[in-house]
């Protein structure tokens, strides 16, 4: 156990892999865009987890490709295997109703996404959980604020914007735990 702290800072220390700045390219935008629908909406779509997805297998096929650089496949079975983990783990949270699926599916993908940096993504997306949890009445007064800002938004955009949950009438259910899984990611992309 003494010899697992030194571990995660000495990864912590290490200079961070060109894949994860693609995966910071890629993923800024989205876990933006997840962020946001999950604290508005408490919802994180389907479309965006496969687009990540999609895009993570297309990046590990232009890996392959002959002449490219030769893949790390220690690393993509280390991150393909947590990812198993999180997805089996995750749907029984799920079947509890302790988590929710888009959740789960974002947690899993994000996983293959930080191939090494898996351990240190996990800790700090539970460690903005728990903050998150305490600080839910100071997060539902942004939650309100961000819903005004949308819907002020939506009268100037010639499409339909839905409304946030928060000007529904009705108090948001859980945590908007995209927000700390969107934390947990920027923290391991942008920490070197």
């Amino acid at each position: 156990m003494t010899s697992f702290l030194p571990q995660i800072l000495q990864n912590a220390l290490a200079p961070a892999p060109g894949s994860l700045r693609l995966a910071a390219l890629v993923l800024t935008p989205a876990l933006l865009w997840v962020a946001l629908s999950d604290l508005l909406y408490r919802r994180i779509g389907n479309r965006p987890v496969l687009a990540l997805l999609v895009l993570w297998l297309t990046q590990l096929a232009w890996i392959c490709v002959p002449g490219g650089q030769a893949p790390a496949w220690p690393e993509i079975a280390r991150s393909s295997a947590a990812a198993a983990i999180v997805l089996v783990a995750g749907y029984a949270l799920f079947a509890m109703r302790w988590a929710g699926a888009g959740d789960v599916k974002l947690m899993a993908v994000l996983c293959l996404w930080l191939g090494r940096e898996v351990a240190m993504f996990l800790l700090v997306t539970s460690l903005a959980g728990g903050a998150l949890a305490l600080c839910m009445p100071v997060l539902r007064r942004i939650e309100l604020t961000a819903a005004r800002c949308i819907r002020r938004l939506g009268a100037w955009l010639p499409v339909a914007v839905p409304t946030p949950m928060a000007l529904q009438g009705h108090s948001s259910p859980g945590i908007p735990y995209g927000v700390a899984i969107a934390a947990g990611a920027v923290f391991v992309l942008f920490r070197h």
